[in-house]
């Protein structure tokens, strides 16, 4: 499922969203190696806050996976309690100099949730 995010209302969208941020979001859910992950992700184009997200909801809470804004930035998690957003922790996009594949993403943010007892 897509939604997004404009002008403070959420919508969601069914005519396809075509920024590299978005594609590389389908392509990563599209690869999470769990069907708990798989049925459960969101993927979130906020036009507001100017990001594009993957969302999960966990017994903690929901949980988004922000896709970085530019080449060599990393996947920020981040925890969005009722206190407030709390970054948990980051996956680099790049590893020994080479870019990651999508399917080695979406592994990494799995075992991060799975380590973390979220999902």
């Amino acid at each position: 499922m897509e939604i997004v995010i404009s002008a403070g209302k959420v919508t969601a969208r069914t005519d396809e969203i075509k920024t590299p941020e978005a594609v590389k979001a389908r392509r990563i859910a599209n690869f999470l190696p769990r069907p708990e992950l798989l049925t459960g992700a969101t993927i979130v184009h906020n036009e507001d806050e100017k990001y594009t997200a993957i969302r999960f909801e966990t017994g903690a809470g929901p949980v988004r996976v922000v896709l970085p804004v530019a080449e060599g930035f990393e996947f920020h998690i981040i925890h969005d309690s009722e206190t407030g957003a709390r970054i948990l922790g980051s996956i680099p996009e790049r590893h020994r100099g080479v870019s990651l594949s999508v399917r080695a993403i979406a592994y990494r943010i799995s075992e991060f949730l799975r380590t973390r007892g979220l999902k």
